[in-house]
């Protein structure tokens, strides 16, 4: 550490790019120890190094206690590592972070046209049920679903019918789709 720390810290805080690199030599070997025990590959080495610099750069004129410096710099590169631990992948400045892999959970083509598909042919055989049935099934299927009190005064149905009516439209709509051979496949 050097003798007059303070003067330094605010030869820096000041704008002396000269002071500026003397804080950095004074602290490199702590910042690049601490860095170093989290083993990191030698570029993520070098980012956390480099992070750390650019976060002591940024919050330079926060420094009150000139000599809390090299346990605050400590602070940081420690936040840096983990930071880049979590991620577990390295940035590339200009790239979006999973350029070169394609997004697994993003439907791909083929998956997006079979799904359409699929779902037409359902709703195909669902408009084929009674206008009843179909109505039972559409508004109990959604995601905004009423209760079954709440269905039953909007539809004049009795409330304990709800259910058995609603297993016979199910049944006579996987009938229907099996019928047309979208059903369980069995194999002899």
């Amino acid at each position: 550490m050097p003798e007059d720390l303070g003067q330094i810290i605010r030869e820096a805080q000041e704008g002396d790019e000269r002071a500026f690199e003397r804080l950095i030599k004074s602290y490199e070997s702590l910042v690049w120890w601490t860095v170093r025990t989290f083993r990191l590959s030698e570029a993520d080495a070098e980012d956390a190094v480099q992070n750390t610099w650019l976060r002591m750069y940024e919050h330079l004129s926060e420094i009150r206690d000139p000599q809390r410096t090299g346990a605050w710099l400590t602070t940081i590169a420690r936040r840096e590592c983990l930071q880049m631990l979590r991620s577990g992948k390295r940035e590339v400045i200009g790239l979006p972070v999973e350029a070169d892999r394609p997004d697994e959970k993003s439907p791909q083509p083929e998956r997006t046209a079979v799904e359409r598909t699929m779902n037409d042919l359902l709703w195909q055989h669902v408009n084929e049920l009674p206008p009843p049935a179909r109505t039972l099934l559409t508004v109990l299927s959604s995601s905004t679903a009423p209760g079954y009190a709440e269905f039953a005064r909007a539809t004049d149905m009795p409330v304990g019918s709800i259910g058995p009516t609603r297993m016979r439209s199910l049944r006579k709509l996987r009938t229907s789709l099996e019928g047309s051979g979208l059903g369980p496949r069995v194999w002899h």
